[in-house]
């Protein structure tokens, strides 16, 4: 499968990252991921150059990442930095790193050209840089292609049939649908007016029945990562005056049929009450792993590895509209990194190679 690897893309919640090395495979890549002692992330290629062994199998010294297998170690810029057999060590004895930075709970990774990484490329993923914000975080994986999850996202029409914590009843033909793309960011807006308010916003909102109007808001940010803010107020009211919610949608491709799939939800602690935390966790769990999860995979299965679902000409609808779009606006991104990338460099020849020649 062809990604997008000039980009950020989600390696763990920051909180999974610590001082035992953690294995974890990204864009078909397989990395290791840890911490020095300043407590920095770091991510380098999890294959020892020496025989390609896991370095995650190994342990840290300090800050530098020892191979179980024959004991060579590296710096977390992923030079070799002791070799205990003694003699040189050999120009090509390094594992690939990868930049990462902390950012919104959640460690990211860019997965391509090391010198085009640029900090101001994440995603505006606000309120989850404020800390007064009351937040909770969870992962699943979903064996399928990672564009089924986004296609799944951005036509939340599905809400109404397979999520009922989350529906509003009645409401479907009367929903205003909009769609735009603003600088390659695919917005997918659902406006509910005057319905009955779903079973979650209702426990947010503290109220046993509530009609007034619904929103479910989304917009992807390419290659990957999704914004939902979902909200309720009195009919007519606006925005503010009613509660919300805000999720992240933050999918990282493990390989063509495999979805590491990081979920996080924030609510202003004005609309807290007892339980409420452990209530979200519980109903997200709940669409995402028995609801989402099972749908997304059958899906998968019908469509057949190796497949782009584009591929067999499917029926669209209008509720599509945004899927469609973010599609090919992620195909766009990657033929033109492809079409602008630098011929491959000639791998360096081992020295002791070399000298054999």
């Amino acid at each position: 499968m062809q990604y997008l690897n000039n980009a950020w893309y989600v390696a763990a919640p920051v909180t999974e990252i610590n001082r035992k090395p953690l294995r974890r495979v990204i864009l078909d890549s397989p990395v290791v991921l840890y911490r020095t002692e300043a407590g920095e992330p770091v991510a380098l290629l999890d294959r020892c150059p020496h025989r390609f062994a896991p370095l995650s199998a190994g342990t840290l010294r300090g800050d530098q990442l020892q191979c179980r297998y024959h004991g060579l170690q590296f710096g977390p810029d992923g030079r070799c930095t002791h070799n205990p057999h003694g003699g040189p060590i050999p120009r090509t004895t390094f594992a690939r790193s990868f930049p990462v930075l902390d950012r919104y709970g959640f460690t990211w990774i860019w997965a391509g050209d090391a010198e085009q990484a640029d900090p101001a490329l994440l995603p505006d993923l606000r309120p989850f840089d404020q800390p007064r914000m009351r937040t909770r975080l969870g992962t699943i994986t979903i064996p399928a292609d990672y564009r089924l999850v986004i296609d799944n996202l951005l036509d939340l029409s599905h809400v109404e049939f397979l999520h009922p914590s989350f529906t509003s009843e009645g409401s479907l033909e009367s929903t205003r649908h909009e769609v735009r793309e603003v600088e390659g960011v695919v917005h997918s807006d659902r406006f509910k007016h005057d319905c009955l308010v779903s079973p979650m916003l209702r426990r947010v909102w503290q109220r046993e029945v509530a009609r007034g109007d619904a929103r479910s808001c989304i917009r992807w940010h390419p290659p990957s990562n999704l914004f939902l803010d979902i909200g309720a107020t009195e009919t007519g009211a606006p925005p503010e005056a009613g509660v919300s919610l805000s999720l992240l949608h933050l999918l990282t491709p493990e390989r063509a049929d495999r979805t590491h799939y990081f979920w996080a939800v924030a609510w202003d602690p004005r609309h807290d009450a007892p339980g409420l935390d452990e209530f979200l966790e519980k109903v997200l769990v709940e669409a995402f792993e028995m609801e989402d999860e099972p749908m997304i995979a059958a899906q998968q299965a019908n469509i057949g590895a190796d497949v782009d679902l584009m591929a067999l000409g499917p029926s669209l609808l209008k509720t599509d509209a945004a899927a469609v779009r973010a599609r090919r606006v992620l195909q766009r991104l990657i033929d033109d990194e492809r079409a602008t990338a630098a011929p491959a460099a000639t791998p360096p020849v081992p020295e002791e190679a070399a000298h054999a020649r």
